[in-house]
């Protein structure tokens, strides 16, 4: 089967995290045996065409190479948008520049699938110039505030949808039928564990509670940050280290003294850190399905979580604490009382990693889902 991804994330280089669960399925479909093509926004330091392990990788370009910084920003294009209005210019650009390349790839590929809502939209018309069956996974922040007549313009036109949560796969189901899937993303470990403490000067007596994801309101870390002051007063003795591209200074982390922000790590740094710390957490405002909370699972870590529906699928009562969106007293009072016990810590943490074993979540298992989708898409197509 000759499959065409397209997305509007895509990592540039091994350290990149940009649309790295895009990166890992990809590279599952290739193993089951499929020829893959990712399509992606071009960007000043990526090239425009080469090959990752066996998938060829496309870059559209939509302006000169210094101005193309539409999709990598952190907090993906819309935050993009908002810090630099002087690149809205190039958005018409952007989108036919991505019109055109998908109705050119899509010929010589047998299927279209396309990473977010957004992403379908721009490839709906491709894919029905093409004739070319369209699959569309909606992945997160997609679905927030979603005008609903896009969505059913784009459930009437496209093959098939695709949810990595099963909330939003019912509620999706019950509106448009047969045609919605769930697909629920895998899960990747690490293979070492690094010396986070001794890289960061953090003291072996400090109970370490890690954050991973961008620096942005959405993730929760205005919300972290008054926690980290509140728990300051109490216990002295609990860290926050937070792993992620952005601004410290934009949510005052740069003065409080019980966190410290390790930046942006590669993907397999990021992995290697769960293992070093003592707890999660995830102050999210919307989600689909976390992978930082899978992968911070898998490694055996029990964590602290906002109750979004995507969460509360995976993260079980006896794997770690639910706290309500955007309270920092709830978030700061879990956090104390898990920095309290350290056999609930073990115990969770056990429990979390047998959790994911359970469902199990790993890259090859969601690919065959995918392709099981994708035979039946293209049965009924031909």
């Amino acid at each position: 089967m000759k499959i065409l991804i397209v997305t509007t994330g895509y990592p540039r280089d091994l350290g990149d995290m940009s649309g790295i669960f895009v990166h890992r399925l990809a590279q599952a479909m290739y193993r089951a045996g499929h020829q893959v093509a990712v399509l992606a926004p071009g960007d000043r330091h990526a090239r425009h065409r080469g090959w990752d392990e066996g998938i060829e990788i496309v870059r559209f370009r939509y302006g000169p190479q210094g101005l193309m910084r539409l999709a990598y920003g952190v907090g993906g294009i819309p935050e993009v948008w908002h810090r630099s209005p002087c690149l809205l210019p190039l958005f018409p650009s952007f989108l036919c520049s991505m019109l055109i390349h998908v109705l050119f790839l899509s010929k010589r590929h047998d299927l279209i699938h396309a990473q977010w809502l957004h992403t379908g939209l721009l490839s709906l018309p491709a894919a029905m110039l093409s004739g070319k069956p369209l699959v569309v996974t909606f992945r997160g922040s997609d679905l927030k505030d979603v005008h609903f007549r896009l969505l059913d313009h784009l459930a009437l036109n496209a093959a098939a949808l695709t949810s990595v949560n099963r909330a939003w796969f019912q509620s999706l189901q019950s509106r448009y039928g047969r045609k919605v899937y769930f697909t629920p993303n895998g899960v990747s470990t690490a293979t070492r564990v690094i010396d986070i403490r001794d890289r960061f000067g953090i003291a072996d007596d400090e109970i370490l509670f890690l954050f991973v994801g961008t620096l942005t309101r959405n993730k929760g870390v205005d919300t972290l940050a008054t926690a980290a002051g509140l728990v300051r007063e109490v216990n002295r003795s609990v860290r926050f280290l937070l792993v992620g591209p952005g601004d410290p200074a934009e949510f005052g982390l740069h003065r409080l003294c019980n966190i410290t922000w390790a930046g942006r790590l590669s993907p397999a740094e990021t992995l290697s850190v769960y293992g070093a710390c003592d707890a999660f957490l995830l102050p999210s405002r919307h989600e689909g399905r976390p992978n930082a909370l899978l992968e911070a699972m898998a490694a055996g870590l029990p964590s602290i979580a906002t109750g979004l529906p995507g969460v509360r699928e995976v993260l079980t009562p006896d794997c770690g604490i639910l706290v309500d969106s955007g309270n920092s007293v709830s978030l700061s009072r879990a956090v104390l009382s898990l920095a309290a016990d350290p056999a609930a810590r073990k115990s969770m943490g056990k429990k979390a990693k047998s959790r994911i074993q359970e469902l199990s979540l790993d890259w090859d298992s969601s690919a065959s889902r995918y392709i099981r989708i994708f035979e039946e898409v293209l049965s009924c197509a031909g």
